[in-house]
């Protein structure tokens, strides 16, 4: 495993930097005047507005309302401009001076009986420190000892730290387990459903406000010794350095949209999944309600919460990574960008049945391993909907798919004479390994090809010339062949880390670029509009579409890949 000096420690720059300008769970790359005068008896700070600086972001800079800034400073009502000198009123932060001195409720020592469905706690890591546990949680030793009895000056692995009494829960926050795939079966709107399938229609503004929600980790990687990772050769946390490279290509975008007349105000927040307490800090945070856009979290859980307090409050929410279908449901203001896989087994049975229409075929799906549940379901789904696809081409039933049984099926049903096309779904290494080397050896002078998951054209145990020999293609959420054509998004990049970007980066600038060159040139309300909004960017093909409108929109646009002449090459199919 090699590791580059340059890549991690500028990955660990990135991180670091961003994390000193860390404030309950948010991050501003802006600055606090130093600046403070005492003017007819108060005291404010003295704030220049920088260049491209809001009221909003700087009233979240000092902790202040925009009625505050707007009653001192009337003058801003009517515009601001670079510069100009506004006063800030100056708030004391109670919080005590963090110190050396282990704060922890001596649970492990007492043997107390902790009721922890009460309150938000925290289980002591390995190695963990105090002043970590405070910035992580934005909390002061005063606010631990209020509710932590039995104080000790050691910190145990394992113990539990109350942080915060549970608030009545809301019944709002239960999300409906069902899939979108179910949600179309159900065609009767009750009245309410009728009026919520309508959603208010909003006024294009000059100015936004956005939120990024991203795992940056900064608790963990603040603490790292950056020369015994390279030292031991040992790679960047991987989540952390999957949120930088979002961060760094999405605000690439956000620069490069930004104008006088369209100002985007960037708000970062290092949440975890895991970080129940931030997420519950964030949704029921004021400055909530004010945001126009939010883009994360990357996973299920966080999303879920999240996505329904920002669905009561009319803001759209987006999701870049996560597949699941079932985050969309009853909630037509969020969206998703990275294709399920079920989607991708759907463009694959779509390509199959449209782009070699008019060919002789022999379709035969591989039967699943009965005790692997995932590739079972995708087994059945391909099967389900290859049936459907076919009846609404007017393709005849003898064209419809048949099930082989191991090599020896995969042996008899071929029909020679005419294309034979084998799909797999399997993700077992050996099995691979063993069907690709006997299915190639057998396709001699056949007209054989195989299809299945990307993942299968790059395991380790699966030989390369055997891929080619059978003409293996696949569907893939991404153009991975096309990132050259960032030119001088890949200089930028590799100038300050030494290598390439990972895929993040790319994801993070195609996503920014779609949703607010959309929001830029439409408005606000395209979001509502969505399927009418496909395009291609260089890496992403955007193609959203619902069941109906109580339902968030899933991205659709996949491409499909396949073998030729030793090349991977995208085909042409849309």
């Amino acid at each position: 495993m090699q590791i580059k000096l340059k890549s991690v420690f500028f990955s660990f720059i990135i991180l670091t930097a961003l994390s000193f300008c860390l404030g309950e769970g948010k991050l501003l790359g802006q600055t606090k005047s130093t600046n403070v005068q005492t003017i007819d008896g108060k005291k404010y700070f003295i704030h220049a507005i920088e260049k491209g600086q809001s009221l909003y972001s700087i009233s979240k800079l000092y902790s202040v309302s925009l009625d505050d800034i707007y009653r001192i400073n009337p003058e801003t009502k009517s515009g601001t401009k670079a510069g100009q000198e506004i006063k800030i009123p100056f708030v004391v932060n109670n919080a005590q001076p963090i110190n050396t001195v282990a704060v922890v409720f001596e649970n492990s020592a007492t043997k107390t009986n902790l009721d922890t469905s009460q309150y938000y706690y925290h289980k002591v890591g390995k190695g963990e420190s105090l002043y970590s546990i405070l910035r992580k949680y934005n909390k002061s030793e005063k606010d631990l000892a209020a509710i932590n009895p039995n104080f000790s000056s050691n910190l145990k692995e394992g113990q539990i730290i109350f942080l915060e009494k549970k608030q009545k829960k809301v019944a709002a926050d239960a999300v409906n387990s069902n899939t979108v795939g179910t949600i179309s079966q159900n065609t009767a709107l009750t009245k309410t459903t009728v009026e919520t399938a309508n959603p208010s229609q909003k006024q294009a503004k000059t100015s936004y406000n956005l939120a990024l929600i991203l795992p940056f980790k900064f608790n963990s990687t603040i603490e790292m010794d950056l020369n015994e990772l390279v030292k031991n050769k040992t790679n960047f946390p991987a989540v952390s350095a999957l949120a930088a490279d979002f961060y760094m290509g999405f605000k690439r975008a956000v620069d490069s949209l930004t104008a006088s007349n369209f100002e985007l105000n960037l708000d970062i927040y290092d949440i975890d999944d895991k970080d129940s307490l931030k997420i519950v800090g964030l949704i029921n945070d004021p400055a909530f309600k004010k945001l126009d856009m939010i883009f994360g979290p990357l996973y299920t859980s966080g999303f879920r919460l999240i996505a329904q307090k920002a669905k009561e409050n009319e803001i759209p929410i987006i999701s870049p990574v996560a597949q699941q279908n079932k985050m969309l449901y009853n909630n037509m203001y969020a969206s998703k960008t990275n294709p399920s896989q079920f989607t991708l087994l759907e463009n694959l049975a779509d390509y199959i049945v449209d782009s070699l229409a008019g060919t002789p075929l022999n379709v035969l799906v591989m039967a699943p391993y009965e005790k692997d549940a995932k590739e079972v379901a995708y087994f059945k789904a391909f099967r389900k909907y290859y049936a459907e696809k076919l009846k609404s081409a007017g393709k005849p039933e003898k064209d419809s798919l048949q099930t082989a049984r191991g090599i020896a099926g995969a042996k008899q049903l071929h029909k020679p004479g005419v294309k034979n096309i084998y799909v797999t779904f399997s993700t077992n290494q050996v099995f691979l390994a063993d069907f690709t080397t006997q299915l190639a050896i057998f396709a001699d002078k056949k007209d054989i090809s195989l299809c299945g998951w990307q993942s299968t054209s790059v395991a380790d145990n699966v030989d390369q010339e055997y891929l080619n020999q059978l003409n293996y293609f696949f569907p893939h959420q991404y153009n991975v062949l096309n990132t050259a054509s960032y030119g001088y998004l890949n200089d930028y990049y590799r100038s300050l880390q030494n290598v390439n970007p990972s895929e993040h980066f790319y994801i993070g600038f195609d996503l920014a670029m779609f949703y607010l060159k959309n929001l830029k040139e439409k408005g606000p309300n395209f979001v509502h509009d969505l399927n009418n909004c496909n395009t291609e960017l260089n890496y992403t093909r955007y193609k959203f579409a619902r069941p109906d409108a109580q339902t968030g929109f899933d991205n659709r646009g996949v491409y499909i890949f396949r073998y030729s002449n030793y090349q991977l090459i995208k085909t042409g199919w849309k």
